[in-house]
């Protein structure tokens, strides 16, 4: 064995004729009591008949399995962790003579991580009472009604819009397949179309120009200037319920007061954990930089080939296509990974039995469920191994940031 690269070893092998040939003649005798031939009983098929029919893909079949299980045991001995079946570069099939192999085994190099302890202060956002009313506000918006307002509409208002023009750039746009869609003025993602619909009534027909953000959710359109002929089917007040102990009472508080009290509490914790999330970032990039670690092609394609599938593409013809920022993304992911376990390891990073119930408490509230039922199936569908590895990821990182609050 002979090391190509960090992430490549050659395997040469000289493999005895008669071991092949010993697969072979197991084959021909399994053949023998499985195939059919006309004027044999099932199972009862003369050895020689099958070496007359099937030797050539029999004998191929054969040299497949030798080559195999050659390579593993070479594997084995040789303590290579292969990440994919490997490539071999060469095979010479003589016969009375042994078979020779040669081929390459990707691996995964050893991670040594160094300059990885950053002292990175949290910079968390302040949760003011103006913050809390208005997360307050947002929950009586979803639960207010919405009720047809004969009047024009105003910010706050929902509009029911149907599209009958579509223009970006100047060019005409096939109308989408649901042509009507609905904005609450204020709120949505478009500022100047919310500003162009303000005063329209049930019934109007509005020609509406604007430009898309640039950090616009679809980015083929980010940017870009748009026309929109648009005819108005409904102006929706929203009636939100009183702001009292009854309305606290009623998504579960004791009352108004305690309501706020442990709204800001989630919204602090939600501050830290964005501060947290941000300085992960900043480490993350330092990190890389500070540590070059090469990547397997074969764990850059599986990757890949994993992200296709999450897409929907799977089953599509990639000849050809360019998947360069899929495999850019591979490399990055991959490097994150690997030198987050290899820190974890080196500082004997572990989440505690009660960090990961904590977790599976949290995931419990979220879904409505009880703990128990819920870490029962976790651990039957073996996710808790995820919530485990997630939480040990998170505990190095704000090892790495030098975060010294709860990681749970």
């Amino acid at each position: 064995m002979t090391s190509a690269s960090a992430t490549e070893r050659v395997i040469d092998l000289e493999i005895p004729r008669d071991r092949l040939d010993k697969i072979f003649e197991d084959k021909v005798k399994k053949y023998s009591k499985q195939i059919k031939v006309n004027g044999f009983r099932p199972g009862q098929v003369p050895k020689a008949v099958v070496v007359a029919r099937f030797k050539e893909p029999i004998a191929a079949e054969a040299l497949e399995t030798l080559v195999e299980d050659a390579l593993r045991e070479a594997c084995k001995d040789n303590s290579i962790d292969p990440v994919g079946p490997g490539k071999v570069e060469k095979l010479e099939n003589e016969e009375g003579k042994p078979v020779v192999v040669k081929a390459v085994m990707e691996i995964d190099p050893v991670v040594e991580p160094k300059d990885y302890l950053y002292n990175i202060p949290l910079q968390v956002g302040t949760v003011d009472d103006a913050l809390v009313s208005a997360r307050v506000e947002d929950i009586r918006r979803q639960l207010g009604q919405e009720i047809e307002a004969p009047r024009a509409a105003k910010v706050g208002d929902v509009v029911m819009a149907r599209y009958e023009k579509i223009e970006v750039e100047g060019q005409t746009h096939d109308l989408p397949q649901h042509p009507v869609f609905r904005v609450e003025l204020g709120k949505g993602s478009v500022p100047e179309l919310d500003k162009a619909l303000e005063g329209v009534k049930k019934g109007d027909v509005k020609d509406v120009s604007f430009t898309f953000p640039g950090d616009y959710a679809n980015q083929s359109l980010a940017g870009k200037q748009s026309s929109y002929k648009l005819a108005i089917e409904q102006v929706l007040e929203v009636v939100k319920p009183e702001l009292d102990d009854t309305f606290a009472t009623n998504i579960g508080y004791e009352n108004l007061e305690d309501l706020k009290t442990r709204l800001k509490t989630r919204l602090e914790e939600s501050a830290v954990r964005e501060a947290r999330e941000k300085a992960w970032d900043e480490a993350i990039g330092r990190l890389l930089a500070n540590n070059p670690v090469e990547v397997p092609k074969a764990r850059i394609q599986n990757y890949v080939n994993h992200r296709l599938k999450e897409m929907g593409h799977e089953h599509e013809d990639h000849t050809g296509h360019d998947h360069s920022d899929l495999e850019e993304e591979a490399v990055n992911q991959i490097r994150r990974w690997r030198l987050i376990d290899a820190i974890a390891a080196k500082e004997n990073v572990k989440p505690t039995q009660e960090e990961v119930d904590a977790r599976i408490q949290e995931l419990a509230l979220r879904y409505g469920t009880d703990f128990e039922s819920l870490k029962a199936s976790l651990r039957k569908n073996g996710k808790i191994v995820d919530i485990r590895e997630e939480a040990k990821a998170e505990k190095t990182l704000d090892l790495i940031i030098g975060y010294k609050g709860s990681a749970a």
